[in-house]
């Protein structure tokens, strides 16, 4: 943070408000230099009027010259001078910078516009409300607490700052989920060999639209994967990441398409990461599906390691002749313990990334609907929900059975 930022000036000025005596400080350099008052005055280059009151820290309406001239004088940083005169000011000059402060951090820091649209915050004019609704959000109680926290978070998961205004969603979503899982707190052991072996037990699940993926991720959740969703934030535009918090795996999932295969695809991906990329997640503190990485996770073998699981590309070239035979593929994927659109599914992936031919809206009628396979997750929905409510609500979900209906 930039030391001579208003909000750092604020934080110092409540800490430090007896930390100097300029009037002391004053008195001691004329003993130093065996000078009067008005000699002292003379090399400055002020008069007493100017002076004193930046001394005594009555002065209303300090100029930035005068403070430079007495600061140098003096042989004070600037900085704790300023700090002391923010400290000395009346309570509604303090209050008027503050929320001045504030305002200019959400500017900053939050698209109002597409939270608007969200539905997250209900203005994009009045300040005095966005600012609640921020608060709310993420159950802070001042944007310096949030700032705080943020400040924590960047060192965590990212390198830059610097966010254009999709970056900003971007941050706001997948710092949201950060937030949820570090209040859910996982208590179980994360154990890499109990993952292993309940991965291949996962297939059967896709067929229970309502409650298979509940129930896989509860199995998850008991061996210290905790995995939460999010309904897509506008601009944001991921699937998946994976976050190491408190050193173990978390998986946020979204609803960017919209597909039920889509989703258990997600899920498989993302365990992939957790299973061969988790050390190197855990150097940087997050994995976002479909993101560069400097760290190279491969993303292609995840793609094929979740493809695989499902279909693999021996029964995919045995039923592509048959796709349109509902008999036939309702047959292979009984056999194979999955949900009959996983089969379309490996086949709209084939057709578009192998033969440039899109066949997403085919086979629709075969998808379930997303929202009965993940409302029993609680997905995090931005223009309702609220951070410490959805980690109550989720962490109840896993560790007390709770029933979503």
């Amino acid at each position: 943070m930039n030391e001579f930022s208003i909000s750092n000036l604020l934080k110092e000025s409540f800490k430090k408000k007896d930390t100097i005596n300029p009037r002391d400080i004053f008195e001691e350099k004329l003993a130093e230099l065996n000078i009067s008052e008005n000699q002292a005055f003379n090399l400055i280059g002020l008069d007493k009027n100017s002076v004193n009151p930046i001394l005594d820290g009555s002065i209303k309406h300090p100029n930035l010259f005068n403070v430079l001239k007495l600061s140098d004088f003096l042989d004070i940083p600037l900085k704790e001078l300023i700090v002391f005169l923010i400290a000395n000011q009346q309570s509604d000059k303090i209050k008027k910078l503050e929320t001045s402060n504030d305002y200019q951090f959400i500017e900053r820091n939050f698209d109002i516009d597409r939270l608007n649209r969200a539905g997250l915050i209900n203005s994009k004019s009045d300040s005095s409300e966005i600012k609640q609704n921020l608060l709310d959000f993420f159950g802070f109680k001042s944007i310096q607490e949030y700032e705080d926290y943020t400040l924590k978070l960047d060192m965590i998961l990212y390198s830059s700052t610097k966010r254009n205004f999709a970056d900003k969603m971007r941050y706001f979503s997948v710092s949201s989920a950060y937030m949820i899982f570090e209040r859910i707190a996982n208590p179980n052991y994360y154990d890499r060999d109990s993952l292993k072996e309940l991965i291949p037990k996962i297939k059967p699940y896709t067929q229970d639209v309502e409650k298979g993926l509940l129930t896989v991720c509860q199995a998850l959740y008991s061996i210290g994967v905790t995995v939460c969703f999010q309904k897509q934030l506008t601009t944001s535009q991921f699937r998946g990441a994976t976050f190491a918090v408190n050193r173990k795996p978390c998986i946020v999932l979204t609803d960017l398409n919209k597909n039920f295969g889509s989703i258990w695809h997600a899920l498989l991906h993302e365990l992939y990461h957790v299973l061969f990329d988790f050390e190197s997640i855990l150097s940087q503190g997050y994995h976002l599906t479909g993101e560069p990485d400097l760290l190279l996770i491969n993303e292609k073998n995840a793609d094929e390691f979740a493809q695989d699981f499902f279909f693999d590309s021996n029964l995919l070239r045995f039923i592509k002749p048959h796709i349109n035979n509902d008999l036939m593929v309702s047959q292979i994927a009984k056999k194979n313990n999955i949900h009959k659109c996983l089969v379309y599914f490996a086949f709209q992936i084939e057709m578009y990334f192998n033969q440039n031919k899109n066949y997403w809206k085919a086979f629709g009628q075969y998808f379930p609907d997303i929202d009965e396979t993940i409302k029993r997750l609680s997905p995090l929905v931005w223009e309702k929900d609220s951070i410490p409510q959805k980690a109550k609500i989720i962490k109840e979900i896993f560790e007390l059975n709770k029933i979503i209906e």
